[in-house]
């Protein structure tokens, strides 16, 4: 028991952690976690693509090719379950509504596709 406790303090913490982004831009991300993690992989669902600002919470995880991160942390956006929120920093969105409505910043095209100014 003893040896087992001594033996698992000295190996490393290779559980995700949160981090904070520090330097941001298309071809480099860097997050402050327990360590500052650099030149870091980024990944999301296929098809998104997206630039995390400084300052953003993120999921810093070990692999076996160093560390990535694997998202941001969401913020309250004020959506029913299952609606789906697209936001970036400069304040444009795009909602698609559980009825089937999109909603274009303020915008909303209903299921059938007819506009409602917002």
């Amino acid at each position: 028991m003893w040896l087992s406790k001594t033996i698992s303090k000295g190996a490393a913490d290779n559980r995700a952690q949160k981090g904070s982004v520090t330097i941001s831009g298309s071809s480099s991300v860097e997050a402050q976690s327990n360590a500052n993690a650099k030149s870091l992989n980024t990944y999301a669902p296929y098809g998104y693509a997206s630039c995390a600002p400084v300052g953003e919470e993120v999921i810093v995880m070990p692999s076996r090719d160093g560390e990535v991160a694997i998202g941001t942390k969401t913020k309250e956006a004020g959506l029913d379950a299952g609606e789906v929120m697209i936001s970036s920093l400069g304040g444009a969105s795009i909602i698609l509504k559980n009825d089937g409505s999109v909603i274009i910043n303020s915008l909303e095209i209903d299921k059938n596709g007819v506009i409602h100014s917002g």
